[in-house]
């Protein structure tokens, strides 16, 4: 049987993943994402802002929950994220086939694995890559040119991978118990 004092711990605990998901989903909300292709003047590249953004928008806060929560809850940030960008419409838009928002929600919970047990470098890579597959597959809409998708990655890995440390940071210097 757990203690009151446990049993607080983990209501913190919802109280604070639910508070990262929240910031990550507003922060991204009313980003420049879908304006991002557009300011730089690459239409060839799909969900750019997704690669080129996912560190400050999604991979600080999901390492930041596994920093101060442990394994396992930068996942749980990650799944609340996609969740709650489903809620507010379907995967950039796609309708048809009716189930592309399921590779959105596979892309984020891949992302919150990979940065809970690797890095946010290869959690950001992982995200990109699966929208890239399903927007390929069901669109038609693949990355050109080669050398251009390669530096996107490349970006996105950066990204990710500099948020992940920088989470990691603001645990050990800002957050002390």
């Amino acid at each position: 049987m757990m203690s009151a004092k446990d049993v607080r711990g983990e209501v913190y605990r919802f109280v604070g993943v639910f508070l990262l998901a929240t910031i990550s989903l507003t922060l991204s909300y009313f980003s420049p994402f879908g304006n991002l292709s557009e300011l730089l003047n690459i239409r060839t590249i799909p969900c750019l802002g997704l690669g080129i953004l996912s560190g400050v928008f999604y991979i600080f806060w999901i390492a930041l929950a596994r920093e101060i929560y442990g394994k396992g809850w930068g996942f749980v940030v990650s799944v609340l994220i996609v969740s709650f960008l489903l809620l507010a419409g379907p995967w950039y838009g796609v309708v048809e086939p009716q189930y592309f928002g399921v590779f959105g929600f596979l892309s984020f919970a891949l992302m919150g694995i990979a940065t809970d047990f690797i890095n946010g470098g290869v959690g950001s890579i992982i995200c990109l890559l699966v929208n890239w597959i399903a927007f390929g597959y069901f669109k038609g809409f693949f990355p050109k040119p080669i050398l251009l998708a390669v530096l996107t990655l490349i970006v996105t890995f950066i990204s990710g991978f500099s948020f992940d440390m920088l989470a990691k940071i603001v645990k050990k210097r800002i957050i002390t118990y």
